[in-house]
């Protein structure tokens, strides 16, 4: 039957198998081909990127300017560097005080305050009247800083007390802690009582020692620190040298009298001190808190403006004790007495701090020459003589300091805490030269001589509240029928202080 098959047929046949075989070919080669073709694609691109890689190499850079970093090719999917944070001004409120400083901290600017409110109430004062009282002893707000990083200031007015008044008023040039020099009104060179702040005084009061030195005065001071012991051993210290010292020309102010802020006259007053700690750097710990020194002052007073404050010296608490003549003689609207000459001041002095054990001892000589300018004509120079010795001891285990005192435990009977407690005692005394009776004396007010003793108990809530409380008694040699000089005296003064 096949042999019956027309042969056209049997080649039609013939040709559709060639045909489905070839189709089957070309189907089978194609992806092979593509694929060939796109990896010589990719080569050719790899070939390119790398050539242009060779040629950016080859390219020169541009030099870069000394003290700035390399900056790093720019690339579109490379992300940048992170900047560094930048350093901003900062505000900050701590028992310290309220403070600002720039980014730099060239420029600091603090803000901090002082605030007494006392009492003092007399016993069996002879029926001294007026005496008894609530006082705002102080209320000072005291702006403090430094400009472009080697000046600092100080500005703090006065509000308390009888009249306003500005207490001190500087600048100082800090070229480093050994060289700097100061301009304006300050505090002189002085003895210990003085130099130490009214917020870190042991009693309410200072002692009669401190009637000699001046307040404050008008002037220019050259000071400075050498050898600078460890922070860790001098943060109780008055100062933090090994060798410390101030020299300085000034207005010239009389004893326990502020400067004001003129004086226009020819008269002027070197003042200087040098003190020691001279087991600082050694291994005596128990000696590190030594420091022995001495200051003193030369120069002219003249006419009543060069006696002391109110004519006279005061006691511990406040009431004078004895005065120059004042009004007598041929023309009684002028003061009798006058400072006519040299005035000149010397005091050696020492304090010493371990653990909770705190002393401190100086002497003084201040000696004037005084003239009775009304009635016969009289002249004196009166050398007059004191000293002072305080001790104290802290019963909650602080360590004693010539600053500020910082409790363990900060007053808050919520959590247990009472603060620090400080027992204090103090003698002194302060001798009137007999020269001056009984020409230049009053002899209704002077006694020739007071000794005084004091005891306290203080209480520091935390470091900036403080509670005070003295008892002073004071007797008197050669005393007069004055007021005050007739009986001794015995006084308990208060004060509740607010420093920061």
């Amino acid at each position: 039957m096949i042999a019956c098959i027309p042969p056209s047929l049997t080649f039609m046949r013939k040709c559709r198998f060639k045909s489905l075989v070839l189709i089957i070919g070309v189907a089978l080669l194609t992806p092979t081909a593509i694929a060939d073709e796109r990896d010589d694609r990719i080569r050719s691109l790899e070939k390119r990127v790398e050539q242009l890689e060779q040629l950016l190499q080859k390219q020169p850079t541009k030099p870069v300017p000394p003290g700035e970093a390399p900056k790093p090719p720019a690339a579109t999917d490379t992300p940048r560097p992170a900047e560094p944070p930048r350093t901003l001004p900062s505000l900050s409120v701590s028992a310290s005080g309220f403070s600002m400083r720039s980014a730099d901290t060239n420029f600091v600017l603090r803000l901090r305050g002082l605030l007494h409110f006392d009492s003092r109430w007399y016993f069996n004062d002879g029926g001294i009247g007026d005496n008894d009282s609530f006082v705002i002893r102080r209320a000072r707000p005291i702006l403090e800083g430094t400009v472009f990083r080697d000046f600092d200031f100080l500005f703090t007015p006065e509000f308390g007390g009888s009249s306003p008044a500005i207490r001190d008023a500087w600048l100082n040039y800090r070229y480093n802690d050994a060289l700097q020099l100061r301009a304006g009104k300050m505090k002189p060179p002085a003895n210990l009582e003085r130099a130490q702040s009214i917020s870190a005084s042991t009693f309410v009061e200072r002692s009669l020692v401190s009637g000699f030195w001046p307040v404050r005065d008008v002037g220019l001071m050259l000071h400075g620190e050498l050898w600078p012991g460890d922070e860790s051993l001098t943060k109780k210290l008055g100062w933090r040298g090994w060798v410390n010292y101030a020299l300085g020309v000034f207005n010239g102010t009389p004893d326990g009298r502020s400067a004001g802020n003129s004086d226009f006259d020819d008269d002027k007053t070197v003042a200087g001190r040098l003190f020691f700690h001279p087991f600082l750097k050694t291994g005596l710990k128990p000696l590190h808190g030594l420091g022995l020194g001495v200051s003193a002052t030369y120069g002219n007073m003249e006419g009543s403006a060069g006696l002391p404050d109110d004519r006279g010296y005061p006691t511990e608490a406040e009431q004078t004790f004895f005065s120059y003549l004042s009004g007598v003689g041929t023309n009684a609207a002028t003061s009798n007495v006058i400072a006519d000459g040299t005035h000149w001041r010397l005091g050696p002095q020492a304090y010493w701090y371990w653990g909770p054990f705190g002393l401190l001892g100086e002497y003084a000589v201040s000696s004037h020459r005084l003239q009775r300018q009304a009635g016969p004509t009289t002249f004196a120079h009166a050398n007059h003589h004191a000293w002072s010795i305080t001790g104290s001891w802290l019963l909650t285990g602080e360590d004693a300091s010539f600053r500020a005192i910082a409790p363990q435990k900060n007053f808050d009977p919520r959590a247990g805490g009472w603060g620090a407690w400080q027992l204090v005692a103090r003698y002194s005394q302060l001798g009137i030269d007999n020269d001056v009776f009984p020409t230049l004396a009053d002899p209704t007010e002077s006694a020739t001589r007071a000794d005084a003793w004091a005891i306290g108990l203080n209480w520091y809530l935390n470091r900036n509240v403080r509670a005070y409380f003295d008892f002073n008694h004071t007797d008197f040699k050669g005393r007069s029928s004055g007021s005050v000089t007739a009986q001794d005296e015995d006084a308990f003064l208060t004060r509740i202080q607010l420093a920061f």
